[in-house]
């Protein structure tokens, strides 16, 4: 009983062993395997590997890469076929080097992560005769060839990609920190005019003090001359009244 415990303990480690190995990692060394998928009502045998760079970014550029390398024109199929974004295939292709009659390629991507994604080709001639390693080697090698060569200028393309939008990053920040300046120098300017503003309405308000306090002045100058014509006005009405008589 202990000896088949030590037994499973070294299995299970050694299947976690090899899970974390096959684990892809961004900016890894990518490996182009065997592999298989549904395709047509049974498994087909395909060519993997596992790319940096998000599925729609790396659907895209497979398909720019087929048509400037290999002038080939990988067209979508129908979503749902295989996984959601469904299989590109290009119909009838020859002079690629794969074989000297023209073959059906295939691709299906799978999103791995956000910035990882798997791509699987395989191919035959028609729809009847799918490319294997045991039936069709030198297809399936030479199509594991073509994958060997893609692989690296993925990942040449996502890096890419990846120093472009840090660069609109960065150039987002800084228009940003441009904009932010601008508001600031302007609000450092209207914040100065106000000030000025500020010290005018006061010098203003200090004037209209001092004026203020000149006019009470004059006011009750006023009133008191006011007060002395009254009474010299009320003499002159009285004499002249007493000569009217």
């Amino acid at each position: 009983m202990l000896r088949q415990f030590f037994l499973a303990s070294a299995l299970a480690l050694g299947l976690a062993a090899a899970a974390r190995a096959q684990t892809y990692e961004p900016g890894q060394n990518y490996v182009v395997r065997q592999g298989q998928l549904p395709y047509a009502g049974r498994t087909q045998y395909s060519v993997n590997v596992v790319v940096d760079g998000p599925e729609d970014q790396t659907r895209d550029f497979f398909q720019d890469y087929m048509k400037s390398t290999y002038r080939i024109s990988f067209k979508g199929g129908l979503a749902g076929l295989l996984g959601k974004k469904g299989v590109l295939t290009a119909k009838e292709v020859s002079s690629i080097g794969i074989s000297s009659r023209p073959v059906d390629l295939y691709v299906a991507t799978t999103a791995l992560t956000d910035s990882t994604t798997e791509v699987a080709m395989f191919g035959g001639f028609g729809e009847k005769t799918f490319f294997s390693p045991d039936l069709t080697a030198l297809e399936f090698k030479r199509l594991q060839t073509l994958m060997e060569k893609y692989a690296p200028a993925a990942r040449t393309n996502a890096f890419r990609q990846q120093v472009v939008a840090a660069e609109a990053n960065i150039a987002a920040v800084d228009k940003e920190k441009e904009k932010l300046n601008k508001a600031m120098e302007s609000a450092r300017n209207n914040t100065a005019a106000n000030l000025r503003r500020i010290d005018e309405l006061l010098r203003q308000n200090k004037a209209n003090a001092l004026l203020i306090s000149q006019d009470s002045v004059q006011l009750i100058s006023n009133g008191q001359l006011r007060e002395a014509g009254t009474q010299v006005l009320e003499r002159r009405r009285q004499r002249l009244a007493g000569v009217a008589k």
